[in-house]
């Protein structure tokens, strides 16, 4: 009896077992990776999260961790989409914070960190075009409006920011009044900045920016076949085509309809990288260094985002970003006057 107790009492076991539950995974709450979706993530940090493992991959390296000495109790994935979610949203670092748990010391320590870190890869991601592949360019920006010998379409757009204190503070103040980062970029038929430089003061005129810049030298010593188009903010030069401010003839109305189509792709570039990073478009609250660091490092995940096929959606009003151009058309180089007459006469 006792034996076939013990049977009775296997097969109830057996039958229990048969019956148990799995075990259920407790999702971690605090990983966004974990505990978003898809579509959730794109929103909060604009690149998917493919994308962003991959970036973080990339700059690890030069953000701190608890072992090396320095106390940081936040692990470098969670440094990265702080600063991510800043960028995409343009919120005050102490909702941020309020959002992610921190101090708004440790937000704006890891926005320092995460922002040098990804401003590093620039020359990675943001490339002027070779002699070798520039031919490429030169077809795509033609089948824009038939622009032809087109390589870059450049201007500038002003970042505001906080005043930055000191002796200098003023030097900022653009001519709409405000203290602002006068950027300079150029861009590719793809909406791609082909450089940018986030390093000179509101008060800045575009011009000035380019003539001190690597590429006019490079331009100036003809390594580079072909045209940059610009607004009448720039002088008109053998490399550097600007629209004629008293067109007399059609051929100088269609090359003024073209040059305006052609060029209107940096305006669009400025637009969807300050809709891709709102917090381009407000006062910066950051250390002017960092604000600079921060600038560049939008323009390298938003060439990222584009090489990637993520999509922003455009507005068509692009005004904003038509900025205090003072006109340069009375200026004594021929020889750029020349070359333009040329296009005109020949393509229009």
């Amino acid at each position: 009896m006792e034996g076939l107790q013990q049977l009775d009492n296997v097969d109830q076991v057996e039958e229990v077992e048969e019956v148990r539950l799995p075990r259920s995974v407790v999702r971690d709450r605090s990983d966004p990776f974990v505990m978003q979706s898809e579509e959730e993530f794109m929103k909060r940090y604009r690149l998917p999260k493919q994308c962003t493992r991959d970036l973080l991959q990339k700059i690890s390296r030069k953000l701190p961790t608890a072992r090396d000495g320095r106390g940081c109790s936040i692990p470098p994935h969670m440094q990265l989409l702080t600063s991510l979610r800043y960028m995409a949203s343009g919120s005050f670092q102490l909702s941020i914070a309020d959002c992610l748990e921190m101090s708004v010391a440790s937000v704006c320590k890891y926005l320092a960190y995460v922002t040098r870190a990804i401003a590093a890869l620039a020359p990675e991601y943001i490339q002027f075009p070779s002699p070798s592949n520039v031919a490429g360019f030169v077809e795509n920006f033609q089948s824009v409006a038939g622009m032809p010998g087109v390589i870059g379409c450049i201007d500038c757009t002003h970042v505001p920011i906080r005043s930055p204190g000191g002796n200098d503070a003023e030097r900022y103040r653009c001519r709409q009044g405000y203290f602002s980062i006068n950027v300079q970029g150029i861009c590719d038929p793809d909406l791609k900045f082909t450089n940018i430089i986030a390093s000179w003061p509101g008060s800045a005129h575009d011009s000035r920016i380019f003539d001190n810049s690597k590429i006019c030298h490079l331009l100036e010593q003809g390594h580079h076949a072909g045209y940059l188009l610009g607004d009448s903010g720039y002088p008109c030069r053998k490399y550097l085509l600007t629209p004629i401010l008293s067109p007399s003839n059609d051929k100088e109305k269609n090359y003024n309809t073209a040059h305006a189509k052609t060029r209107n792709t940096i305006e669009r570039a400025f637009g969807v990288l300050k809709r891709r990073f709102a917090c381009l478009g407000q006062p910066l609250r950051t250390k002017l260094e960092t604000s600079k660091r921060l600038i560049m490092a939008c323009a390298v995940l938003h060439n990222l985002a584009i090489t990637e096929n993520i999509e922003i959606a455009e507005e068509e009003d692009t005004d904003e970003l038509e900025h205090d151009a003072v006109h340069c058309e009375n200026n004594d180089n021929r020889l750029g006057f020349d070359v333009r007459n040329n296009v005109v006469e020949q393509w229009f």
